[in-house]
């Protein structure tokens, strides 16, 4: 297993992470390569800062009941 990912690995991780607990191993990678390089933890803010400006959106999709979706009407 290597230790060092590359930036295009980092940012999957980073991706994945958004959906899923990453494993042990995947966190330590992560962080070792965020704290090398300069351009993936600025991706991983905008992430985080994409993330909390869907929250309310999701929170009010998850407010309304099933079918009553406007776009549902025709």
């Amino acid at each position: 297993m290597k230790w060092m990912i590359n930036c295009r690995e980092a940012t999957g991780l980073s991706l994945q992470a958004q959906d899923r607990r990453l494993g042990t191993g995947e966190r330590l990678r992560l962080r070792m390569h965020l704290m090398v390089c300069r351009a993936c933890p600025r991706f991983v803010a905008q992430l985080q800062q994409m993330r909390g400006a869907m929250d309310p959106w999701r929170a009010y999709r998850d407010e309304r009941p099933p079918g009553d979706d406007p776009a549902d009407r025709g």
